[in-house]
């Protein structure tokens, strides 16, 4: 016997009705049990049907297009929800890469991943050189406040900040810069989004551009959500960045010197000795000890000593190369770890190193009229495999006081135009 239409169509919505729920509720195992069972239903309706007089057919005709416009929908509707499902997903991921930046070096890999993740032709980041300052690794752009207020002013007003621009690169002025290409591309869209200071509502600590041949892939009607989220995330993640590094050079930095301190041995050190050792390669560890510093410090007070000692790690500092590591151990105690240095070159970089001490001017340095002056105390330790760090420096302070007591000699060898003596102050590098 014929069921009724209306029974039919009854049962139809209700199938419908639950696969509408599943897809707006995104439960995915739901969804595909719910599209099975209307699926069933259907064909159940098709193969079981009994003979029908022509109304009752032409009425089924009409149901099964109906059903088929409604599934054709239903289908364009699960498709567009995958596509956003995915569009989420590698959003994430993106924000998951930028959230990965703990110190500004992680910039350029993290740029790289981003690029490459989003299949990006060209993705660029311009720094505010003045916030930064000096921390801007290799790979990322850079500009003074200055020149980055002067370019994006072109962008004035905006309405839809922080996004300055969407669309084709030809209607603006020097797309070059903000990309960091050599030259201006002839065709292209790109965006442009300036990135806020947390702290500070109103200023740009820089810029994030990316850039496409394709004319429409930056199209102006291009929903930016999404992108003003990153940038945001960004912006933030730099600033943490930026403090994480201060508060870190805080910690290993000689507050009365500005060289850095222990901490930043005990952390540095090691790698170097490591790789020292893998490579068959000699380090030398300079103990320093101030002669005449105690008479400087009791005679003249100890401002002229804090005098003294910034004059001294000013002048050592002077000699020493990039990758060599110079701390202040506390006091009037320096260390200096000399990597790629053998015993001749060590003994010549003691030799200078004497001399430049001995000839610091006291009574210059603390603005009196005084006779004292300043020499130093060395003592060399040349590392061994077998040997730690600690167990180093305790050798290189034994032959520093041994140095210190035992009678001075005057006929000391000058040095060959080698090693320590040939290398220009913090010019070299391995």
């Amino acid at each position: 016997m014929a069921r009724n239409p209306n029974a039919l169509l009854a049962e139809m919505r209700d199938l419908m009705s639950a696969v509408e729920a599943s897809a707006g509720l995104g439960d995915a195992r739901s969804l595909r049990t719910n599209l099975k069972a209307l699926g069933a239903w259907i064909r159940e309706r098709i193969i079981h049907a009994p003979s029908p007089a022509k109304r009752v057919m032409d009425e089924n005709e009409d149901l099964r297009q109906r059903l088929k416009v409604s599934k054709g929908g239903f289908d364009a509707m699960v498709a567009s929800y995958k596509a956003l499902l995915d569009t989420f997903e590698t959003f994430r991921g993106t924000i998951d890469l930028v959230q990965q930046v703990k110190r500004l070096e992680d910039l350029p890999a993290i740029l790289d991943s981003i690029r490459t993740l989003r299949s990006l032709h060209t993705l660029h980041l311009i720094l505010d050189r003045d916030i930064f300052e000096g921390r801007i690794p290799n790979g990322i752009g850079h500009a003074p406040a200055r020149i980055i207020r002067e370019r994006i002013r072109q962008f004035s007003p905006t309405p839809h900040a922080p996004r300055l621009f969407l669309g084709e690169v030809g209607r603006i002025e020097t797309p070059g810069f903000f990309l960091g290409l050599e030259s201006d591309p002839p065709q292209g869209s790109c965006f442009i989004f300036a990135l806020g200071h947390k702290y500070q509502q109103g200023k740009t600590i820089g810029i994030v551009s990316a850039y496409d041949p394709d004319p429409e892939r930056y199209a102006p009607d291009k929903a930016t959500d999404f992108l003003g989220h990153f940038c945001d995330i960004l912006a933030c993640t730099l600033i943490t960045a930026m403090e994480h590094a201060q508060l870190e050079e805080l910690t290993v930095r000689d507050a009365l010197t500005g060289v850095n301190n222990r901490a930043y041995l005990e952390r540095h050190a090691p790698r170097i000795l490591d790789f020292a050792v893998r490579k068959r390669l000699p380090v030398h560890l300079l103990f320093i000890d101030l002669n005449g510093f105690k008479a400087v410090n009791d005679t003249l007070g100890h401002e002229a000593g804090d005098l003294v000692l910034v004059g001294v790690a000013r002048a050592i500092r002077g000699m020493v190369r990039k990758y060599d590591i110079f701390v202040r151990m506390g006091g009037d105690e320096f260390v200096i770890l000399l990597p790629d240095t053998d015993a001749a070159m060590s003994s010549c970089f003691v030799q200078r190193l004497r001399q430049t001490l001995g000839e610091i001017d006291v009574a210059a340095l603390c603005g009196m009229d005084t006779r004292l002056g300043i020499s130093a105390s060395v003592g060399v330790s040349r590392h061994r495999p077998d040997q730690s760090l600690d167990e180093l420096i305790r050798a290189a302070d034994h032959r520093m006081y041994e140095e210190k007591t035992a009678p001075r000699t005057q006929n000391q060898q000058p040095c060959p135009g080698s090693g320590h003596n040939a290398v220009p102050a913090g010019k070299a590098g391995p």
